[in-house]
């Protein structure tokens, strides 16, 4: 088998990969996001690996791992990674789960990911309480999450806003409407906005209880002294972790020495590693037991395998593992579940990307149902990733230029 072409199309929200092979075997992976210029970089790969037997994954790999990098580049290599995986688990008859070493659990813990404020039954979520009436409205849906994460600090614009702090820092950069959150971070909290972010834990936690674990996104962008603080102060309402403090989102560093001065003085969980390229990147996390937590994600950190290598690494160092996940997204999902399934006892949960829009599980089959029940992804036995276009329902949401996607 040799592939033939890679082709790429907008649907929804997300770019969508398919590698083409010479035996009508094809295989699928999601970019998160996308702009055009992302997918013009898709035939730069495309070129590197025509001709290649897809099912030689590690082959396939070595030709273009070596040219990935922090976003966008990895996470092209990391979806062709994905959907290589879906081709040859298609060509042996097997799901992807099986190929990777089989799986271990038969369900997969998920916390909300694209299940987000605002929900019922508070669309404007303006207090803690009401935050922690959300919450438990996300373990009473059908889904039934047992793990939630949501944004705090400089994760999430306005959230000093809404907690009625106006001076949050003590240095802040010209707002700009659609980035503010990422721009104004890396300054020392005021001591008001430090209390604030306290109390607000404490009052979601006053309201949720132990019937939700509870999970915040912190950063990126806090000092290491705030970051301190801030996990030490929060140790009595047992947060299962705090994310992203120093760095993690847009930062393509990893601030370990940072990091684990803050995770050895504190009982908090410190979790990061969401955008980290390659299992080298994350040595430095690992051997120095910087973070309690890591949290990779397969379209960035350059696929499943490489997911699960740096999951078995972080389990001989007794670190957890809770995998990012591309926040909309049906086969990230799929990939997510297949390697989660096989995934050591330090798996946590993975966040969880639903279809978006909604229409996504009308255009694509295999995927059971109900799909997530309890806080838990039933693992399926599909061969490959186990999801599949039809492709009539999904031609309609191509765009002119994309028609020719699935000829």
């Amino acid at each position: 088998m040799k592939i033939t072409d890679v082709k790429s199309a907008t649907i929804g929200r997300n770019i969508v990969i398919r590698v083409v092979t010479d035996k009508g075997i094809d295989g699928y992976g999601e970019v998160e996001e996308g702009k055009d210029f992302v997918r013009a970089l898709i035939s730069y790969y495309r070129d590197l690996i025509l001709g290649c037997d897809p099912t030689n994954v590690e082959f396939v790999m070595r030709r273009i791992r070596r040219a990935g990098a922090f976003k966008p580049w990895g996470k092209i290599v990391s979806s062709i990674e994905m959907a290589l995986w879906d081709i040859a688990g298609k060509d042996a008859g097997i799901p992807v789960y099986k190929l990777l070493g089989g799986k271990v659990r038969d369900r997969v813990r998920v916390y909300n990911g694209s299940f987000q404020d605002p929900n019922p039954p508070h669309p404007v979520a303006d207090t803690p309480e009401k935050r922690g009436e959300n919450i438990l409205a996300l373990r009473e849906r059908p889904e039934g999450f047992t793990i939630v994460k949501g944004g705090g600090v400089f994760h999430g614009r306005g959230f000093f806003k809404s907690l009625g702090v106006d001076e949050y820092a003590y240095n802040t950069y010209p707002q700009e409407p659609e980035a503010d959150w990422m721009l104004n971070n890396g300054s020392l909290l005021t001591e008001e906005a430090l209390d604030a972010v306290v109390d607000y834990i404490a009052r979601v936690k006053g309201v949720v209880q132990n019937r939700v674990g509870l999970a915040f996104d912190c950063g990126p962008g806090m000092t290491a002294v705030d970051a301190l603080k801030l996990a030490k102060r929060v140790e009595p309402y047992n947060v299962l972790w705090l994310e992203d403090m120093i760095a993690g989102d847009y930062s393509p560093s990893t601030r370990a020495h940072i990091y684990r001065d803050i995770t050895s003085n504190t009982s908090t969980s410190i979790h990061t590693g969401e955008q980290i390229y390659l299992r080298q990147n994350f040595r430095e996390l690992i051997e120095n037991q910087a973070v309690n937590v890591i949290g990779p994600d397969p379209a960035d950190v350059g696929g499943i395998a490489e997911l699960k290598w740096i999951a078995e690494y972080a389990d001989l160092h007794g670190i957890l593992m809770a995998p990012h996940g591309t926040i909309d997204g049906v086969f990230g999902m799929a990939a997510l579940t297949h390697v989660c399934s096989t995934m050591p006892q330090n798996y946590i949960a993975y966040e969880y990307p639903a279809g978006r829009p909604d229409w996504w599980y009308d255009i694509v089959e295999g995927l059971p149902d109900p799909l997530l029940r309890d806080g838990h992804v039933t693992v399926w036995d599909r061969p490959g990733l186990g999801v599949e276009f039809n492709v009539n329902k999904a031609s309609e949401y191509l765009s002119e230029e994309d028609r020719g996607f699935f000829a």
